[in-house]
């Protein structure tokens, strides 16, 4: 096993619809955010690993245990790496846009070569390696931040390319709050066991959401802008609503959503688990979007 020096870039990625109901085999649509990402450099050489910055360095080793652990039982031995390990994120943690799925992307590529994994095993081990995070990933993030291209997602296919390159203004809202996806999953879980029925009405609802997004996208690609923003928006309008009945919306999250309707976007919904992170607002265009947001206050 050889360690040599390795660089990677990992997009931030964002959740138009789809969010719980894809771990139930619904359909989820995601697409990269371009204005967050994370970088993984790697300098072999010295005693030991280093690993910059060193708040990471007990992530990063409890990954790297995990690699070890699946290495040995496969019965090869896996050797620890020595040298400098540098991290720089600009994706916020617990903010629905992909941290820890960019971090196990990056470090699946990082032990790809010196453990001989091919394409489809980097996949499947960044996965596993999520699974460490939110206990059970569905796979939509890893597949998100490594394709770094729009798609719909289900589990049992995978992910599927949408194809666009055209698309609309949408303005991203921090609510300043943070939650863990596991925690999320395992509460409506519980509201799932208590009301089954209800349960999957809002299921069926979130793939109506999804169904009018993915036609949204296609439409406002192919230049029937109007009619693309419609559904884009029906579509965003009824995520957000589950949401709603899911009890995923802080109260900030509220407000600002308010806030953003008032001051003229076309929708406006968290993306991500919910319980905080980030709000998305869709906009008839950029212009529109600057001219709504002089004055308005998050």
């Amino acid at each position: 096993m050889r360690w040599s020096r390795f660089e990677t870039r990992v997009p931030g990625k964002w959740v138009l619809a789809g969010e719980h109901a894809v771990l139930r085999g619904g359909t989820a649509v995601t697409l990269p955010h371009p204005q967050f990402s994370l970088k993984l450099s790697f300098k072999p050489g010295g005693l030991g690993l280093r690993v910059v910055p060193v708040a990471a360095e007990s992530v990063i080793r409890d990954l790297l245990g995990a690699v070890s652990d699946y290495w040995e039982s496969q019965g090869r031995s896996f050797q620890d790496p020595e040298g400098e390990l540098l991290i720089e994120s600009s994706i916020p943690v617990g903010a629905g846009l992909g941290s820890s799925a960019a971090l196990c992307v990056a470090i699946s590529r990082w032990i790809a070569e010196p453990l001989e994994h091919s394409a489809a095993e980097v996949f499947n081990f960044a996965t596993q390696l999520e699974h460490r995070f939110h206990g059970r990933s569905s796979g939509m993030d890893v597949a998100a931040v490594s394709m770094g291209e729009p798609m719909s997602f289900e589990m049992n296919q995978g992910p599927k390319l949408l194809g666009v390159r055209k698309i609309p203004h949408f303005t991203f809202h921090d609510t300043g709050l943070r939650s863990r996806t596991s925690e999320c999953v395992v509460r409506l879980e519980k509201q799932r066991e208590d009301s089954p029925v209800a349960g999957m009405k809002i299921d069926e609802q979130m793939g109506s959401a999804t169904r009018a997004c993915i036609e949204g996208l296609n439409h406002f690609d192919a230049g029937n802008t109007e009619h693309g923003l419609a559904q884009l928006a029906r579509g965003m309008k009824q995520a957000q609503e589950c949401f709603y009945e899911w009890q995923l919306v802080p109260g900030e999250g509220h407000r600002i959503v308010e806030n953003l309707l008032k001051n003229g976007a076309l929708a406006a919904k968290l993306t991500g688990a919910g319980g905080g992170g980030m709000i998305v607002a869709l906009w008839q265009d950029q212009e529109h979007a600057r001219a709504s947001m002089i004055g308005y206050a998050e």
